[in-house]
This record gives structure tokens, sequence and C-alpha cells, in this order.
């Protein structure tokens, strides 16, 4: 009897381990709002709306005045691992400080942080962009 309460244990103890995030839950198909982007101690935040919207294996991201950042993306959800490659703005973002920024750190992303309710795409630990969900 010990030994299978022991089992039971051990069981429970290695399924409660795996901490890897459900990928498509927090990405594919949603539709991201934008938080605020941090970089070091500066906080830049908007009363514009820009959102990024996940499929299978791309992004757009919505911008002010038509224009949008479009690219391929991939993530690992055990080791959180994010990165994109095709990044294009359909436009010139310049004068557009929020958006230049959301061009680079997309460009630059090494990982991810947040689950449904938050998502953080990270070129740096103290560079990412926070969103929120819609």
């Amino acid at each position: 009897m010990k030994r299978i309460i022991y089992a039971i244990m051990l069981l429970m103890a290695i399924v409660s381990c795996n901490k890897e995030d459900d990928i498509d839950d927090i990405f594919v198909g949603r539709n991201w709002k934008l938080s605020y982007i941090q970089e070091g101690n500066i906080r830049r935040n908007s009363n514009k709306d820009y959102s990024i919207l996940f499929q299978e294996n791309t992004f757009e991201a919505t911008l002010p005045g038509g224009k949008n950042i479009k690219g391929n993306w991939r993530a690992n959800g055990e080791t959180r691992s994010f990165n994109c490659a095709n990044v294009k703005a359909s436009g010139s973002l310049r004068g557009d400080t929020i958006a230049e920024k959301m061009l680079q750190i997309l460009t630059k992303a090494q990982n991810y942080a947040g689950d449904e309710n938050y998502l953080q795409i990270k070129e740096q630990h103290n560079v990412y962009i926070q969103f929120h969900n819609r």
C-alpha cells in the first residue's frame, strides 16, 4: 500500500513540475493591445491604438494611420524563447517613436513572458513590449 501511495505522490510531483507554456493558448488567434514599451527606466505608452495579432506562424501589428508591421514568429514554451523573422513595416515609421520601438524589439526579440492576460515580448531583460488581452 505504501508503494502505491509513493508512486501516486511521485506521479503528481512529476506532473506538477511541467512548467511548459501552451504556446497556442498564449499566442495563436489572440489580438493583444499595447500597454507600454519598457526601455530601461523609460516607459513609453500612448493613447493611440497599437495591437498585434498572432496567427499560426505569422503576426501583424496594427499601427495608427493604417500602417502595420508583419513577420513570422516562433516560440518555445519550455525555454520561453521567442524570435521573429522577415519583420517588415508597411511604410515609414519615422516620427512614431512607439512604432519604431515595436519594430526594433520585434526584430531583435529573444524571449517572452506572460499568459492569457498579459504578454511581454523581450529584446533584453529590461527592454520589452508589454501587451494586455483585449
